[in-house]
């Protein structure tokens, strides 16, 4: 009976730490022409997932730069979405429109991430019962 309880309190344990791991933060993108508007402009060092919907009418893309991260998403097409997903560290990176040779980008499509160290996970101490131990009697 205790070591099932043990192992299923273990496999809980597990799958918890795994779901905290797995878990992006969530940025909504809106592209139109000559600019991008983001949901929020800083997050938290490690994995974001980028919702990107293109509202203008023609072709956008969605790119992020910076603190060795250059990674975009494909061409999105008018009234489309894509995501994509990436790691930060902590630093600054720019977010931009890549298309026509990044005349969007010039042209206003361009937008700065400030990303910020996570906080780190609060260590546990383990907790070490007392051995007790009884005399003998009689002896």
């Amino acid at each position: 009976m205790h070591r099932s309880i043990l192992v299923a309190v273990v496999l809980a344990a597990g799958s918890v730490a795994t779901a905290r791991v797995a878990t992006a933060q969530p940025v909504t993108v809106t592209l139109s022409e000559w600019k991008i508007s983001m949901s929020r402009d800083t997050v938290k060092a490690g994995a974001v997932s980028f919702l990107i919907k293109n509202s203008g009418a023609i072709v956008h893309g969605f790119y992020v730069l910076g603190e060795n991260v250059d990674k975009g998403s494909p061409s999105i097409a008018a009234g489309q979405e894509a995501s994509l997903n990436v790691t930060l560290k902590a630093g600054t990176y720019e977010v931009f429109c890549p298309m026509s040779e990044n005349s969007h980008k010039t042209a206003g499509m361009t937008h700065q991430l400030v990303v910020i160290p996570g906080v780190a996970p609060t260590p546990t101490k383990t907790l070490v019962a007392p051995v007790v131990r009884k005399k003998k009697s009689g002896g």
